[in-house]
């Protein structure tokens, strides 16, 4: 019980001092803009593999079938 009140009163001091320090927020801001910017540069990349997954998926659904009904008429 006493770790966690000292826990909470670390926790809390800790938040606090960030919070009023303007140099913590200035790293915010340029995590903030550095992660917005890596974000916009590979979504087309991300999208790109998606639809490439999407396309192997469904090629690789119709080849099971296929082959599924190729052995069930060898029987």
């Amino acid at each position: 019980m006493f770790s966690k009140l000292v826990n909470f009163w670390v926790n809390k001091t800790v938040t606090e001092t960030l919070l009023r320090s303007p140099k913590f927020h200035e790293f915010a801001a340029k995590t903030h803009h550095h992660v917005n910017t890596i974000s916009k540069k590979t979504a087309p990349v991300i999208n790109d593999g998606a639809s490439r997954a999407a396309i192997f998926v469904k090629a690789f659904k119709e080849t099971v079938v296929k082959e599924s009904e190729n052995l069930a008429k060898k029987k």
